[in-house]
């Protein structure tokens, strides 16, 4: 696939960015529009290899940012570039635009929401947003979802579009993690650094912080330089300081580091696929994580990269063979 026009991405959050690196050539990326200052600094790392890339931060507030999304899209049907997108939810007015305007684009889901629970209309909670899509009498053109609780944070209610016009090329979750699995390869080269990749799971921040503090004593102990990274995003961060750990940049995103570590540690997030055989999950060492949120976690990385390599340990004794 190679895009001949000129595209503009439009990300709402940090997981599409590997995707991106990967691919900036083949879809002739010119700017990446992002949501809010968190991400701007997170996509601000393209700079230092692509230049040329223009990182534009959209206006907050749903009626300006709604505007302002009108503006670009129709400036993008009327020159021909090409919409690149990738989020399953979140932006259900951007959504709506792109069925009115139809601009040429593509769209490239990172995940899927079989992490969510779909809920009827009724229950979800009327929002302003809900309520405009009451008044414009399009709620039926959408999906509504509930998230678990993660961490200490509450569930989450988010909706989806049903689909697409037929100027947008929808393609598969499996696309875009091919995509990943072949041009972000860990290589044959491993160092004496192990990465501890932190933020809120299906489970309490407190069981999180404790389990981290001691594979990290076990790693530390041993000779390792372990580093800690944590969320993008602020509201999901543990803020982790633990002692024979270095805290890493949590804007970095992990999929622009480099993958030279020894292991790339963590619980469910989507950066352990980056580390094939190197990644370990911590799913199964939590008491108090529900056995269906630990289906959800191995689906969630399975429905993503099937047949992928993490390794799920149960015990800190499996954790020291891997070291």
């Amino acid at each position: 696939m190679y895009i001949e026009n000129k595209s503009i991405c439009i990300v709402a959050s940090t997981l599409p960015v590997g995707f991106i690196a990967a691919q900036m050539e083949t879809l002739n990326v010119e700017k990446i529009y992002v949501l809010s200052e968190v991400h701007e600094l997170s996509y601000q790392s393209f700079r230092t290899k692509n230049p040329q890339i223009e990182i534009v931060r959209v206006p907050s507030g749903l009626p300006l940012q709604s505007l302002y999304f009108l503006f670009v899209l129709l400036k993008a049907r009327i020159s021909g570039t090409h919409v690149i997108f990738f989020h399953e939810c979140c932006l259900p007015i951007f959504d709506l635009l792109l069925q009115v305007i139809k601009p040429r684009g593509y769209y490239f889901p990172q995940v899927t929401m079989s992490g969510f629970q779909e809920i009827e209309p009724e229950v979800f909670p009327r929002t302003r947003l809900y309520r405009l899509l009451g008044v414009l009498g399009v709620v039926d053109r959408f999906r509504f979802y509930r998230s678990p609780a993660v961490g200490d944070n509450e569930s989450e209610y988010v909706m989806s579009i049903r689909s697409y016009p037929g100027a947008i090329t929808s393609m598969d979750v499996s696309f875009s993690r091919n995509v990943i699995s072949r041009c972000s390869s860990c290589g044959s080269q491993k160092t004496n650094k192990v990465l501890f990749i932190a933020g809120k799971s299906f489970v309490s921040d407190a069981s999180q912080s404790t389990l981290f503090r001691s594979l990290i004593e076990a790693a530390h102990s041993r000779g390792y330089v372990c580093h800690i990274k944590d969320h993008p995003n602020p509201i999901y961060r543990l803020d982790l300081q633990i002692d024979g750990a270095v805290v890493l940049d949590p804007s970095v995103p992990v999929e622009l580091m480099d993958k030279d570590y020894h292991l790339a540690v963590g619980v469910s997030s989507s950066a352990l696929l980056g580390f094939n055989e190197r990644a370990v999950s911590l799913v199964h060492m939590f008491g108090d994580m529900s056995p269906m949120d630990k289906s959800l976690c191995v689906n969630h990385f399975e429905e993503a990269f099937p047949g992928n390599k993490i390794n799920y340990i149960r015990s800190l004794v499996e954790f020291e063979k891997l070291l």
